[in-house]
């Protein structure tokens, strides 16, 4: 599970496929790959997933986990098809314990401290601060990570190319979904569009890591 963790640690931003079309979540996921994306998270709503998460965890030089994980008969089975990590909006006791069964690693929602502090004690690596925006945005986030230093968060947001990195100063990585899989994009198959978006995201890392 460690090594898991060095994964978020060093490549911080996680790109959530979500589509109604097995198609275009290939493409969305190819896209933010090109872009130089390392961590993802393969939505359950998303048709055919499982067979995603089983084909793409065999890839080397990636991460890929399943999202929108709802009980542990789910987490089963997508451990099964090979995830890394299971990740939902909320916290689930059953979700956990298939998971730590498993020695798997486990990221649970939460959005206020009780929360958080909650899907802690249960067992979760990684809280999952959602919905981001709807309490406060990054001084929500910093609020509670001073309050709770003890719990690693990841901020599922709508981050812009800015307010990503000052999510970053509080948490240990972010979750990206508008902000590179743009709904008129993906309608327009604009893959590359969604490439250059994910670019911005993993060059601007790099350039931040080579300045601290």
């Amino acid at each position: 599970m460690d090594q898991v963790l060095k994964w978020f640690d060093d490549y911080k931003f996680v790109a959530f496929i979500r589509s109604g079309s097995a198609e275009d979540a290939e493409e969305m996921m190819k896209a933010a790959m090109a872009g130089g994306i390392r961590l993802f998270e393969i939505s359950m709503h998303s048709p055919q997933a499982l067979r995603m998460i089983e084909n793409h965890s065999k890839r080397e030089g990636i991460l890929v986990g399943a999202a929108s994980v709802t009980d542990g008969e789910m987490t089963q089975r997508v451990l099964n098809a090979g995830a890394k990590f299971v990740s939902s909006q909320y916290t689930d006791r059953d979700i956990i314990s298939v998971a730590k069964h498993n020695d798997s690693f486990v990221i649970q929602g939460a959005m206020t401290p009780t929360e958080a502090v909650n899907a802690f004690q249960l067992g979760a690596d990684m809280v999952k601060i959602y919905p981001v925006g709807a309490m406060g945005g990054v001084e929500y986030v910093k609020d509670l990570r001073m309050a709770l230093p003890f719990v690693k968060l990841i901020a599922d947001a709508e981050p812009t190319l800015e307010s990503a990195f000052e999510y970053l100063k509080h948490c240990v990585a972010v979750t990206l979904r508008e902000a590179i899989f743009d709904r008129p994009l993906v309608r327009r198959d604009n893959w590359l569009e969604m490439t250059e978006r994910a670019k911005q995201f993993t060059q601007r890392l790099e350039a931040h890591k080579i300045t601290k």
